[in-house]
């Protein structure tokens, strides 16, 4: 297939809000996505159903009484479960997905760095560890830009405080630095906002594509809902009408994996592989790769077996003689 045309397309909104605790971030993604489903339900869009994933502590259901939505909560932060996470609520055909916070996923309970180091404590190897993780930050990502709903995710950033002279006097604040996420990852988000502790919870624009909707990077909007909502929504929802894709069914579930996916999933459970036995039981699965795959897959698995070996061998040498036998 050649090239073709260029044409502007609805498209669904990838909106991160970055900011430190009590800036107002669940808040607003509600508020927002509220508003939006309540002007897709205005024009016939659809049901403008809302799903959010909580890593938080159900702490967005403090907000249950004022918004309305579907709560899911979510304990294993691995980058894994974000991703079936966000299939279930493409599944189920909600018209919007809220994650929050994103940032565990990178720093929380069996998220992104705590597996590497888990990783890189059985193998003693931090680049082979990442080797293994940054597949599934990608999937993570992929997932999060190909899902057939408009995404809002939090982001949590360190917390620093700083001098600041005001009328002479000196006063001390917090301000928020980087996001707490794998770098760049709000490049990969059509707009991303920082919430603004001291500044009655105001967003400020970092960063948004294209043109028409009106909004510039700077732009300061105060506790943003329905206004900022509407006029964002107003621009998603200019262009031709995209091909629409079926969603999974249980017939194609979301989460069948593809050729690609199957072998970084087993090559993946190499490295986690604990005991011999482990290793041993994998071989079936391992057989089925392809060849190229297959030269990986044997570096890997001698690579960790001769690891598992150097432990067994460390455990015996530390362990008491064994009593002499008669």
């Amino acid at each position: 297939m050649g090239f073709q045309k260029a044409t502007k397309s609805q498209s669904k909104l990838r909106l991160a809000l970055c900011g430190l605790a009590g800036a107002g971030k669940t808040w607003t993604m509600l508020a927002m996505a509220s508003a939006m489903a309540d002007e897709m339900r205005r024009l016939g869009h659809g049901a403008g159903r809302i799903a959010l994933i909580d890593t938080e502590h159900e702490s967005a259901s403090l907000y249950a009484d004022r918004f309305d939505f579907d709560a899911l909560p979510l304990d294993n932060h691995s980058p894994r479960a974000y991703v079936d996470a966000i299939k279930l609520a493409e599944t189920e055909r909600y018209d919007f997905v809220i994650i929050d916070s994103l940032s565990h996923a990178w720093a929380g309970k069996n998220g992104a760095l705590e597996q590497k180091d888990s990783a890189a404590a059985r193998g003693g190897n931090s680049w082979t560890a990442w080797r293994d993780i940054t597949p599934m930050h990608n999937l993570l990502v992929d997932t999060m830009l190909g899902c057939r709903l408009h995404l809002f995710a939090s982001m949590r950033q360190k917390m620093e405080y700083a001098q600041n002279v005001v009328n002479g006097k000196t006063v001390i604040e917090r301000v928020g630095l980087a996001a707490i996420q794998r770098e760049g990852m709000e490049y990969e988000f059509t707009a991303v906002g920082d919430m603004e502790l001291s500044n009655l919870h105001t967003l400020r624009i970092s960063k948004i594509r294209g043109e028409g909707h009106g909004i510039l990077i700077g732009d300061a909007f105060e506790r943003p809902g329905r206004d900022l909502a509407l006029k964002i929504y107003g621009w998603l929802m200019s262009g031709a009408v995209p091909i629409e894709r079926s969603a999974p069914t249980a017939e194609t579930p979301a989460s069948a994996p593809s050729e690609t996916q199957a072998i970084l999933d087993s090559l993946h459970a190499i490295g986690l592989a604990g005991t011999l036995e482990e290793l041993d039981a994998l071989i079936p699965t391992l057989r089925t790769l392809t060849r190229t795959a297959a030269q990986e897959r044997n570096r890997r698995y001698r690579e960790r077996k001769a690891w598992l070996m150097e432990q067994l061998a460390k455990q015996d040498s530390t362990a008491p003689e064994a009593a002499a036998q008669p």
